[in-house]
């Protein structure tokens, strides 16, 4: 969402982009030592308009001496670069993650318009001293920012007690990369089950594995990092396979006979509007997930199946199996869920926010 958005931006305004990478804003854990490496949904050389820096932070950002430390010590010649960066033309300030420097940012730059892209529900990730930063850290950004967007209806809910203006912006899909994958992949006779994404505490094993043994002769794919395995052996039929570059990724879906989206009902879930739900459909997929989140509110699209119990829904992912897509039904899919489309429900407020003082 965050790469989509910028290109969307320098589109709609000829735009150069300044990108902070983000930083640890919790305190370390023993486990992050056995993380396994991610490689960026960024695909190709970086473009012209686009610079890009990696701040360095020490990972005591919840603590206030690490707060302290961090501006104090690391951040003024960043500070500098990024006052640099925005004399002279309209700069918007965009914060894709709460944290310190965008609080930091956010106060010291003479920035005319601001938004924050609240795209997931951020303190739900992390806990103790860690979630109680963080939640702080948005409610102060949401309070200062021109503009809230949110990905999800229940992050709009919970944010406009903060908030001057909150807008809904659900994610997208990349029609154009969609309909790429389409025409130069060819459907295999045997299609299986598969996921494309990131594997951690959200993630049903459970659930894969009723489905995996109730469809024996189907193989279920689970394709991404893996944070949190499986704590039982798995049935003989799925496999874990890496993560994938974006375009590899699209193009192994279309291997798939319906997409999975096995998602723990959660706190954290309850905010989430899963991206792999419009690449799925995008592709011409069916899909079948747990209720969670913005997932809850597609129990009514003919291409959805979603199921608490695999084995007890037998009956209903066999009819959805035997449903296809037509080329125009995905066509329409792919143009309403754009994300420029998306993103052009920003305009209006941005140019207005633009135009006013600071």
């Amino acid at each position: 969402r965050p790469h989509e958005f910028v290109s969307w931006f320098h589109e709609r305004f000829a735009a150069t982009v300044l990108w902070l990478e983000p930083y640890p804003v919790r305190l370390p854990r023993w486990q992050d030592l056995r993380r396994p490496s991610v490689q960026s949904s960024a695909d190709g050389e970086t473009p012209r308009w686009l610079q890009t820096i990696a701040p360095f932070a020490l990972p005591l950002e919840p603590l206030a001496w690490g707060r302290w430390l961090n501006r104090s010590l690391l951040w003024p010649g960043l500070m500098r670069q990024l006052d640099a960066f925005a004399a002279g033309d309209t700069t918007v300030l965009v914060v894709g993650k709460p944290s310190d420097l965008a609080r930091h940012a956010l106060e010291s730059l003479a920035t005319r318009c601001s938004l924050y892209d609240a795209m997931d529900d951020f303190p739900a990730f992390v806990q103790g001293c860690s979630r109680m930063s963080v939640s702080a850290l948005e409610r102060k950004i949401a309070s200062g920012v021109s503009i809230v967007c949110t990905s999800s209806s229940l992050l709009e809910q919970r944010l406009r007690a903060e908030a001057k203006l909150v807008l809904r912006v659900p994610n997208g899909l990349s029609a154009q990369r969609v309909a790429a994958a389409r025409a130069t992949c060819v459907e295999p006779a045997s299609p299986n089950f598969g996921y494309v994404g990131t594997v951690a505490s959200w993630f049903d094993w459970d659930w894969i594995c009723k489905l995996a043994r109730d469809w024996p002769k189907r193989r279920v794919e689970i394709i991404g990092p893996v944070f949190e395995a499986p704590r039982a052996d798995l049935p003989a039929n799925v496999s874990v396979l890496p993560a994938l570059r974006h375009e590899q990724a699209l193009a192994r879906m279309r291997s798939f006979a319906a997409g999975l989206i096995p998602f723990r009902a959660n706190e954290l879930t309850a905010s989430v509007d899963p991206l792999k739900y419009y690449e799925y459909r995008g592709l011409g997929l069916s899909v079948i997930s747990t209720p969670f989140g913005e997932m809850m509110q597609r129990g009514s699209d003919s291409r959805v199946v979603l199921s608490d119990d695999p084995v007890g829904d037998r009956a209903r992912i066999a009819a959805l199996l035997d449903v296809h897509d037509t080329v125009a039904d995905t066509a329409s899919f792919c143009a309403e869920n754009d994300w420029q489309r998306r993103f052009d429900l920003l305009l209006p407020a941005l140019r207005s926010a633009c135009s006013g003082s600071r």
